[in-house]
């Protein structure tokens, strides 16, 4: 499976990864620089970024072709 750096400051580097895995089926697993879990999951239009906090909430950042961007968040996955 490929590897994907992922930078949310860098909107050219997003729009390179969604032209380059927007088709893609499969999420990218990953750590991010808290030692925390990340799933990565690439369409042409927008990438949803997954994290599994070590407080036990999962942050879901969205950011879109456009430049916009949205962050949710889900009950305690613990």
């Amino acid at each position: 499976m490929k590897s994907i750096n992922f930078d949310p400051f860098d909107f050219g580097g997003m729009l390179k990864i969604m032209d380059e895995h927007g088709n893609s089926d499969t999420m990218y697993p990953g750590i991010n620089e808290n030692m925390e879990e990340t799933y990565i999951s690439v369409f042409p239009e927008k990438i949803v970024v997954e994290t599994h906090q070590h407080n036990g909430w999962v942050r879901i950042n969205t950011y879109w072709r456009d430049g916009t961007s949205e962050e949710t968040f889900k009950g305690k996955w613990r």
